[in-house]
């Protein structure tokens, strides 16, 4: 599938960046929208999940319409939470970034488990009037440690890394999502360990995220005092 014959009306902007489809900032009758191409068959869980948060009030871009492989959304204007990563708004933003977590995570608990935003980089993150989502067909149900220990592991893992000022936030961060969650989060170094191995199978040089995890495991930053 191609641009030119997905949706009527479409006028090309430009490409966005995107490791895993091809997405479009897209015009039509003066409205600015996301058209989001699939290589696979996950456009399904992403529709779903983008209908679901959307009514249970989470703040998701809207459908705008939908077709095999192909969505047409709502474009939230705005910066990604990872641009306001080392400024003057960092922990609001990262706070608020919890916050949006845990309100997903109790819109759609299952028991002990919940459905996972998956992908819970900051860049997956739009902060616009409020912090919205993006990104959501790896979606799946798992321990809520998943998401959070990804989101910290991104948090950590850039410039500069892993610093005293990082892992306070980190425990601000967690403090923050159980508070508005109800969750209390079990071995969240063991989830931040594995997303940082992960991270490092995309570095030249993967040792030093490899030698990071090792000692979260073992010194328990984030629970040692809890």
């Amino acid at each position: 599938m191609t641009l030119e014959n997905t949706f009527n009306g479409l006028v090309f902007i430009k490409k966005f960046q995107s490791r895993k489809n091809a997405v479009y900032l897209v015009e039509r009758d003066n409205r600015r929208l996301v058209l989001k191409l699939y290589e696979n068959d996950r456009w399904n869980v992403e529709a779903d999940v983008l209908r679901e948060a959307a009514k249970a009030g989470i703040a998701v871009p809207q459908i705008v319409e939908m077709r095999e492989k192909a969505i047409l959304m709502e474009f939230i204007p705005g910066r990604s939470a990872n641009d306001y990563l080392e400024t003057g708004g960092m922990e609001e933003m990262a706070l608020g970034v919890a916050d949006w977590l845990a309100g997903f995570h109790t819109a759609f608990g299952h028991g002990d488990l919940v459905r996972l935003k998956s992908d819970a980089i900051f860049r997956n993150f739009i902060v616009s009037d409020r912090i919205h989502g993006l990104d959501f067909e790896l979606s799946r149900i798992g321990r809520p440690e998943e998401d959070i220990g990804e989101a910290l592991a991104y948090l950590l893992d850039t410039d500069p890394m892993f610093t005293a000022d990082k892992f306070g936030l980190g425990r601000s961060f967690i403090e923050r999502y159980e508070k508005e969650s109800g969750f209390v989060l079990q071995n969240i170094e063991e989830s931040i360990a594995r997303s940082l191995r992960e991270a490092s199978e995309f570095r030249r040089s993967p040792e030093f995220l490899i030698k990071k995890a090792a000692e979260i495991e073992a010194d328990r930053p984030f629970t040692h005092d809890r």
